[in-house]
């Protein structure tokens, strides 16, 4: 992966919210690499099964999708909810 970050977020309504680095808002992750001549919508990754859990991830972000993305690391139901206290999220799941 070229120029690629990681970012810090967590899933929801099936969209990857970025919490650091900040500007990225309800992106959606895909396995293909900017060039590539394909929708990127053909490679998407589903991520329903992070929904509501912080995730870590690296790719490129561009127009709304994280390109050439890949899934780094998933956090606990403990972590996530110290992640969203730690950068200001309210969520009605939250204590």
């Amino acid at each position: 992966m070229g120029n690629d970050t990681q970012m810090l977020g967590i899933v929801y309504g099936g969209r990857f919210t970025s919490l650091a680095p900040r500007g990225i808002v309800a992106a959606r992750l895909t396995q293909i690499q900017m060039q590539e001549a394909r929708a990127p919508e053909s490679s998407e990754i589903d991520l329903a099964r992070y929904e509501g859990d912080a995730i870590l991830i690296r790719g490129v972000a561009s127009g709304g999708w994280v390109y050439d993305a890949e899934v780094v690391s998933q956090a606990g139901p403990i972590l996530t909810l110290v992640v969203e206290r730690l950068f200001g999220m309210a969520h009605e799941h939250m204590v």
